[in-house]
């Protein structure tokens, strides 16, 4: 079948663009031919796609052929829509050849109808060139608008998520009207949770009678259990052949932050984050991953984007007061790297001026923060980015992957992945990430055990659910690592998202 895909962003770094990469492999290794539109400028990075190129509404150009798929094989052509020089998001992070990277909410009515046509001229274009036989768009704005206009009402899947919602659509009428235009003209409504559904139902009720629950899918092949030591070391032995680490975050920068913490100087820990390259693991981050894999003490750990919404602080704040000594394995990039940093060295030296300080300036959502346990301060491993080379070794390290998340998820897919590799997760009980975790509570019969409660006091949770999973018996701890990751393998693969929504929408 010839399937067309629209996701307005990248394929790597944050969960819906993962999706859409994943989706699209699935598809072309069960033997469909994909085109996918999105904003990717490193196709080359990608081993299932045969050709790539640009799209604007007089059709691809420029178009480049990789490699000639196998006889009866699949094939994925990748076409990046011509749109100008602004790319609206919904959480502001550098992007790869855009100099101006807004908020959805901050376009003026012009730029968002410029940016809308050029992709809705760029999808037509794409699908008559293609002659897709299905399409699916990614989120409630601006993909199932850009689906309706595009090709008409009931000719597309509209897949929602929960940036969307809260970012966009939630903020402002005009992102609603077109949430209702979209969602409404759409065939279906896919939604990686129930409650992401009802919650998009609430501004959309047309989606109420379109949605169907497709959950994410984990690539149970690479995220797999190994152990500690093993993973590590590979990982970090990938890492010193990688030569974009190079561009990576340079240990110097640690002592810029010392005295930015110092000066209580918000804009200079802002502005250290836009001097690397936040795509790519640190310079240090082998060095660090083999010290790691030598230590003895039980691994905490965090994958995500280092953000206030994430959650990330609450990890380094519950660890402070965990009954046992443990590492920290904090994975990731953002905007909020260098306020971590030094959120750990005021931990580190027990200093309160500096920890009030942090909490209220770098907006951390830690209530009742202090300097904590006494003694040699618990270890704290930053290693920045890890892309899907990198990442299921990271996770299989981990003994308690925490998803701390603030913000309303629309499903929680970095718990399930820490749970096919092996980490038994503690996640936060709301949105989405409530369904995963009962779902593994459930399939262990043992409820609670994989959550908290957020809110106020959520520090004091988080550590409590660390240590009621680090004080389970060895022997209980594997075989509940066996059984969550038994049912991820099971119920949660990419190649029955992939059938589930190509179901939808044919």
């Amino acid at each position: 079948m010839r399937i067309a895909v629209w996701h307005g962003w990248l394929l790597e770094g944050s969960g819906s663009n993962v999706g859409t990469a994943r989706l699209a492999e699935a598809w072309r290794a069960a033997g469909h031919d994909v085109v996918l539109l999105c904003q990717e400028r490193h196709p080359e990075r990608y081993a299932w796609i045969d050709a790539h190129g640009l799209v604007d509404g007089d059709g691809p150009n420029d178009v480049t052929t990789v490699r000639e798929p196998a006889l009866g094989g699949g094939r994925c052509v990748l076409l990046r829509p011509r749109i100008g020089e602004t790319l609206p998001v919904f959480v502001v992070d550098r992007y790869e050849g855009f100099d101006d990277v807004r908020r959805f909410t901050d376009l003026a009515d012009d730029e968002l109808e410029s940016y809308v046509r050029a992709n809705v001229e760029a999808l037509r274009a794409a699908v008559a060139w293609h002659g897709s036989e299905a399409t699916v768009t990614g989120h409630a704005i601006p993909g199932a608008v850009i689906g309706r206009q595009a090709l008409g009402a009931g000719a597309y899947v509209a897949k929602i998520h929960g940036s969307d919602l809260e970012y966009a659509v939630r903020l402002q009428a005009r992102y609603r009207d077109l949430a209702r235009e979209g969602l409404g003209g759409a065939k279906a409504v896919a939604g990686p949770s129930a409650e992401v559904l009802e919650r998009c139902a609430v501004f959309v009720p047309e989606v109420r009678r379109l949605g169907r629950v497709v959950p994410p899918g984990v690539d149970v092949d690479a995220f797999r259990p190994r152990p500690r030591a093993q993973a590590l070391r590979a990982a970090a032995e990938r890492l010193e052949t990688d030569p974009d680490t190079a561009r990576g975050r340079p240990d110097a920068l640690d002592a810029e932050v010392e005295l930015a913490l110092a000066a209580r100087d918000a804009a200079a820990l802002d502005s250290l984050a836009t001097r690397y390259d936040q795509e790519v693991a640190d310079p240090s981050a082998a060095a660090r991953l083999r010290r790691l894999a030598a230590s003895r003490a039980p691994v905490v750990g965090f994958l995500g984007k280092l953000i206030p919404q994430k959650g990330p602080a609450l990890v380094l704040a519950a660890q402070r007061s965990l009954a046992r000594d443990t590492e920290a394995l904090i994975v990731g990039f953002g905007s909020h790297r260098e306020w971590l940093v030094a959120l750990d060295l005021a931990f580190r030296r027990g200093d309160a001026d500096a920890l009030a300080w942090l909490v209220d300036a770098g907006s951390m959502g830690i209530d009742g923060a202090d300097p904590g346990r006494s003694g040699e301060p618990p270890r704290v491993t930053f290693t920045g980015r890890l892309d899907h080379r990198y990442a299921p070794d990271a996770l299989a390290a981990m003994d308690v992957l925490v998803v701390p998340s603030i913000l309303e998820e629309a499903f929680g897919m970095v718990a399930a992945e820490g749970a096919a590799a092996g980490a038994l997760p503690l996640v936060a009980r709301h949105s989405g990430l409530a369904e995963v975790a009962g779902a593994l509570e459930s399939e262990v019969g043992r409820s609670g055990l994989f959550s908290f409660e957020p809110g106020e006091g959520a520090v004091r949770r988080i550590a409590d659910g660390i240590d009621r999973l680090l004080a389970i018996d060895p022997g209980e701890r594997q075989e509940l690592r066996r059984a969550v990751g038994s049912f991820v393998a099971r119920e949660w693969t990419w190649q029955r998202t992939a059938a589930a929504l190509l179901e939808a929408a044919t």
